[in-house]
């Protein structure tokens, strides 16, 4: 398919994505998201039409057809699922999130594919779907009736987070908008066809959800019972020297003394970015916490999670989580304490780079990022207003240096991709979506110098959770085509708003 024809296809994509995010009607949210979704995968079978696995597939169309029917009846049981108990969809959601199977498509590259949570994801906007047209239903029968009784409902407090959708929309629309540019459209394409689409539907779902105590306590096991099974694994693959999927991890244990696991991750330090996040929020627990007993217990869980975060030897993961537990000491007690604990990190961190010979920040772990870093750098100087395009990092990087250097191609920090790809139209953005997320974060959890934060535990939480992720954007990048940074985003737009405390109004006087 011609790339231009692509081009207005993905800008069509994101732009029906872009509008599912914004506070509008539901029933026109629930509509767009099924239009993005269902361009998505023709975006991808158009750019791939020509490739050896695709052309296999046109040669069997009753494989192709028995897999549609199947992949309906799942969707089917799904969507009947959700309806009947939509209380699991947020729990199956972040349950799913972790998972990515290796698909190869046929064109000499094997893409990691979410799967399981995109079966999800589809099943969740089915059932949205089918509420949509049960209500639709219902109100009409209801107009025949009678006539509707006005209600007034109390506006809710919402501040900075109102925003949060709409600045998602925007750079979700930008992305795709400045992908026409690129000399290469199939990174840009992917990216939204695979990660931006699917994560809006995952953002609309999530905010949707009621986020009440019991809600919170079934996402915590998830990602306790996970963390558990993830440990296991690792634990048997540093013990036996098996590691599964990832060839360039594998070459590299054995040329190391060290042994890096991933479990069933296929990066460590996507491992690591997890594990930063489970014990983020098992760090939450145990400063908020009242009972000792889920105080010794959670406790125990962080753990045995640092254990495997150790076995993945991943320095950003490490350092992600030194930053949220200072943003988490921040809201707890105070700014003054976290800044304490903070500088008390980074000269920890500072004193183990001196002592560590020849490790640390300059070793050979990270001097690959280092040149990434140079040379995304160059990129941009060289295309200063709008960058090479979205999702052109990696074949401009190739093209100019090419991987015979040591170097990774794809971009592992998130500031200098934005510049690279958009510029400073890009980065404008990126940064207006920053002052708005965080903002929201900051004055839900309502810091304060010394005292504890006037914000919820949630608040805090969420708070810390985001300054993980921001973090390790900054080594490993993968911050808006990660399903985590929608979910935190997602949860602080509706868990986190507080309606006004309605206003004292004087006693009548009595009749005396």
């Amino acid at each position: 398919m011609d790339s231009p024809l692509l081009w207005i296809g993905t800008l069509t994509c994101a732009a029906f994505a872009a509008v599912a995010l914004l506070p509008i009607a539901r029933p026109a949210r629930v509509a767009a998201l099924t239009a993005s979704l269902l361009i998505a995968p023709v975006l991808i079978l158009g750019d791939n039409w020509d490739s050896s696995r695709i052309s296999d597939l046109r040669d069997r169309p009753s494989l192709v057809l028995a897999a549609l029917v199947a992949g309906a009846i799942g969707l089917i049981v799904l969507a009947v699922i959700f309806r009947k108990r939509p209380a699991l969809l947020a729990p199956a959601l972040i349950a799913t999130m972790p998972f990515r199977i290796p698909i190869d498509l046929g064109s000499g590259e094997e893409l990691k594919i979410l799967l399981p949570l995109y079966a999800v994801i589809a099943g969740g906007v089915l059932a949205a779907l089918v509420g949509v047209w049960v209500d639709a239903g219902k109100a009409v029968e209801g107009a025949k009736d009678e006539e509707p009784m006005a209600t007034e409902e109390e506006p809710a407090d919402k501040g900075l987070l109102r925003w949060i959708g709409p600045a998602l929309a925007a750079i979700v629309a930008l992305y795709a908008l400045q992908a026409g540019y690129a000399d290469d459209l199939t990174p840009a394409l992917q990216n939204v066809a695979f990660f931006l689409a699917p994560f809006a539907a995952l953002y609309f779902m999530v905010e949707g959800t009621e986020w009440n105590a019991a809600a919170l306590r079934t996402i915590v096991w998830v990602l306790a019972v996970e963390g558990l099974i993830f440990v296991a694994v690792g634990i048997y693959q540093y013990a036996s020297g098996d590691l599964f999927w990832n060839d360039k991890v594998i070459a590299g244990n054995e040329a190391h003394t060290y042994f890096r696991v991933n479990s069933l991750f296929f990066d460590p330090n996507i491992l690591g970015r997890y594990l930063v996040v489970a014990m983020t929020v098992l760090a939450a627990i145990v400063a908020y916490g009242r009972r000792s007993r889920d105080i010794y217990a959670t406790g125990a869980l962080y753990v045995v999670l640092l254990v495997l975060l150790v076995f993945t030897f991943s320095q950003t993961s490490s350092i992600a989580l030194f930053a949220g537990l200072c943003v988490l000491i921040a809201a707890r007690w105070g700014l003054v304490t976290g800044v304490v604990a903070g500088a008390a990190t980074l000269l920890a961190l500072a004193a183990a780079i001196v002592l560590v010979a020849g490790g640390g920040l300059s070793s050979e772990t990270t001097s690959g990022r280092a040149g990434l870093i140079d040379g995304g750098l160059h990129i941009a100087r060289d295309n200063p207003l709008t960058g090479v395009g979205s999702g052109g990092f990696a074949p401009e990087f190739t093209a100019r240096y090419s991987e015979g250097e040591g170097f990774a191609a794809e971009s592992h920090t998130e500031p200098v991709t934005v510049a690279a790809e958009q510029g400073i139209v890009g980065l404008a953005a990126y940064l207006g979506f920053l002052v708005v997320t965080i903002g929201a974060l900051l004055s839900a959890a309502g810091l304060t110098l010394r005292d504890g934060a006037r914000g919820t535990p949630l608040a805090a939480t969420l708070l810390a959770i985001y300054a993980v992720m921001l973090v390790h954007s900054l080594g490993y990048a993968a911050f808006f085509i990660d399903p985590i940074t929608w979910v935190v985003l997602a949860i602080a737009a509706t868990a986190l708003v507080r309606a006004p405390v309605p206003a004292r109004t004087a006693p009548e006087p009595q009749a005396t």
